[in-house]
């Protein structure tokens, strides 16, 4: 069977193999039909004929399971044979090919036990993943940027012209924001990259 190069879908020799199959199977099941309705009626006419030479005692023995009526031979009963006949010589022959034909298919069955993408669909994960590792990239960037601006005495925000005062100029309530900046340059530069809150046991998710 040839490689696959558009993913899961079938290739032009599958395609053609399960059409190959499925012409045999139904060929067959109409020379099946055709053979069984020619032998379902034949043995009717056989079976009849054997019935009229039969003794009238004999024959009225001849009552079907669950009748009390002996069985008689009609139209009825031949287009019963008939039907009959075709139906099971379909389904015998059928079930024969597809059974003989079905080692065509083990390589088509095994198919989807394999993962393939298309080619669609490996650009769609390249980029999924692409977009998740930017997406890293940025956070690890940001938490760079605010650690280097706490560590240089820089504010997050725009309120003192962006810089802290030097000690002796802060009252004690702008003391502890210096203590609690100083503190958060602290954790995110330590090794176990603790987060800005106590959520997740204060730590980044990885």
């Amino acid at each position: 069977m040839a490689n696959r190069e558009f993913g899961d879908t079938l290739s032009k020799e599958d395609v053609k193999t399960i059409a190959d199959v499925r012409r045999d199977v139904w060929t067959s099941g109409f020379k099946g039909l055709g053979y069984g309705s020619v032998m379902g009626y034949v043995l009717h006419t056989i079976a009849k004929t054997a019935h009229k030479s039969m003794s009238e005692a004999a024959r009225g023995k001849l009552i079907l399971p669950g009748s009390d009526k002996p069985i008689k031979f009609n139209r009825n009963t031949a287009f019963f044979s008939f039907m009959a006949g075709g139906a099971l010589g379909s389904f015998v022959l059928a079930t024969t090919t597809g059974k003989n034909q079905v080692h065509n298919m083990h390589g088509i069955f095994e198919i989807g036990k394999n993962e393939y993408k298309t080619p669609y669909q490996a650009a769609y994960e390249n980029a999924r993943k692409a977009s998740e590792q930017a997406a890293i990239q940025r956070t690890v960037s940001r938490r760079q940027t605010m650690s280097k601006r706490l560590t240089e005495q820089h504010g997050l925000s725009d309120s003192h012209g962006g810089t802290w005062l030097k000690e002796a100029e802060m009252s004690d309530d702008e003391k502890r924001r210096s203590s609690r900046r100083i503190n958060l340059a602290q954790r995110l530069t330590s090794p176990n990259s603790h987060g800005l809150s106590d959520s997740h046991g204060g730590k980044w998710s990885n």
